[in-house]
């Protein structure tokens, strides 16, 4: 085989697209991070400078970004590296997570919003 054929097809697997085969552990670092991702409970928050996530939930605290992903339980703290792609994906998935509570909230304090204006009009009205 050439220099050149090797070269090409090291190229094409450098800029491949497709998300490498992620090892038993990582699997289960991603599936952790979905899961308490989506618990009401748990706290999201994102670094605004770094792009970091952080969940927080119960004992448990995760953060991930930049390859990496951190989970802790307040004895242990464990790091896996993680496929840039991999942690792209878990980083939109956060996004939208977030998004979604944002509308919520959005739609309670239109609620309560609502509510008390229109207590303020029928105080207006009687007095």
């Amino acid at each position: 085989m050439s220099f050149r054929i090797k070269l090409r097809k090291l190229w094409e697997i450098i800029t491949s697209s497709t998300e490498p085969k992620l090892n038993e552990l990582q699997l289960e670092v991603v599936e952790n991070i979905k899961n308490m991702m989506a618990k009401p409970d748990a706290i999201l928050l994102i670094a605004p400078i770094s792009n970091v996530c952080y969940i927080e939930w119960k004992q448990y605290f995760i953060r991930f970004g930049n390859s990496a992903a951190t989970i802790s339980n307040g004895n242990y703290s464990y790091y896996f590296w993680l496929p840039d792609i991999t942690t792209d994906k878990l980083k939109e998935l956060f996004y939208e997570t977030v998004e979604q509570r944002r509308v919520k909230l959005d739609k309670e304090y239109d609620k309560k919003t609502l509510e008390n204006l229109k207590i303020i009009s029928e105080n207006i009205k009687t007095l």
